[in-house]
């Protein structure tokens, strides 16, 4: 999510003169320098705290045979795995440096490219710390290095898409910033609000698989979540909340290219009538007897009579009727949902 908000909300060469400038102001200030090398080593951090999540899983319990070999060759290989997670961050680290030799700022260069190295060290010794523990107590103890292992309920939906469904989720985001970059692209002089409008209902359209994932996902994998505390609609907000997320990268793409074609509140109204369509997705799976077929005929239909609409109402007003019925609908079939599954067993 961070690459999409960071790499695509501008145009290819708006977005290549941006991170050029970043670059730049990386090896010509201290300041930025010493931000950037805050956020390298959060990255770190968020690579080292998978791979000891991942180590203590039992199916990855044969890492701890890799104390059978000596301690150079281990270190060596454990580097390797560091450097590969760690990747990302050192591939920008190596273009920083080029721009600050090419700016001849050296010396910043030269503590970018040490600072990538130490972040491998660092890492390397943490997992070789870890292993190491089944015959031999570790020399360090390590504190817990695992900040985002606690996750809040109103983001495991981020979650599951981040971790679980990423594939399809990154795929979708990728083709709907594709597509509004090909729209920037190919109507460069003017683009009429009305394409705008319809080539947004076509991307929320291109999101509705991602609310057939995360009901099957909450009623399934959590389906326990429905013996717990919750109110109905805080478990709705879950949905809410993702949405809200999910569609900031168009947002701020909207918003860095169109501001001078589209006012800010017709923007936000986009934005809004997105979320809002996402959760009738939502809420309209709780009736009862919605197969994938009948869902994805209600999409269509729905994508058809929103173009209609917008001809017709203010998007204020679509987005308004929106959210109160697929409010309703979540607060009324939500409950039934679990009776029904029970009677079909």
């Amino acid at each position: 999510m961070f690459f999409l908000l960071f790499f695509g909300i501008m145009p290819g060469q708006e977005a290549i003169k941006f991170q050029y400038a970043i670059m730049q102001a990386i090896t010509g200030s201290w300041l930025f320098l010493g931000i950037a090398m805050l956020v390298w080593a959060m990255y770190n951090i968020k690579c080292i705290s998978f791979f000891l999540r991942e180590i203590h899983q039992p199916e990855n319990s044969f890492m701890y045979n890799l104390q059978a070999i000596d301690n150079k060759r281990q270190y060596f290989q454990l580097f390797q795995v560091q450097a590969g997670m760690y990747l990302p961050g050192i591939i920008y680290g190596v273009f920083t440096a080029i721009v600050g030799i090419k700016e001849h700022c050296y010396f910043q260069s030269l503590i970018v490219l040490i600072f990538q190295l130490f972040m491998c060290i660092v890492g390397a010794m943490v997992y070789f710390n870890s292993i190491n523990t089944t015959w031999n107590r570790p020399a360090i103890r390590l504190p817990n290095l695992d900040p985002f292992g606690k996750k809040s309920f109103s983001f495991y939906l981020l979650h599951y898409s981040l971790y679980y469904k990423k594939g399809a989720f990154i795929a979708i985001k990728l083709f709907s910033l594709l597509m509004l970059q090909f729209m920037v692209a190919a109507n460069s002089e003017k683009v009429s609000k009305e394409a705008i409008c319809v080539l947004i209902m076509f991307l929320i359209s291109a999101h509705s698989l991602l609310p057939r994932f995360y009901v099957s996902f909450m009623e399934n994998e959590l389906a326990f979540l429905r013996n717990l505390p919750v109110t109905t609609l805080r478990r709705f907000l879950v949905f809410t909340v993702t949405y809200a997320v999910i569609f900031l990268p168009e947002l701020l793409f909207l918003i860095w290219n169109e501001r001078q074609v589209m006012p800010p509140q017709l923007i936000i109204s986009l934005y809004a009538l997105s979320i809002s369509q996402l959760c009738l997705y939502t809420a309209l799976q709780y009736l009862p007897n919605m197969q994938t077929e009948r869902y994805t005929f209600i999409v269509f239909g729905l994508f058809f009579a929103s173009l209609l609409l917008l001809a017709t109402l203010n998007l204020w007003i679509l987005f308004f009727a929106e959210a109160l019925i697929s409010t309703l609908v979540f607060l009324v079939f939500y409950n039934g949902y679990e009776l029904a599954g029970e009677k079909k067993e």
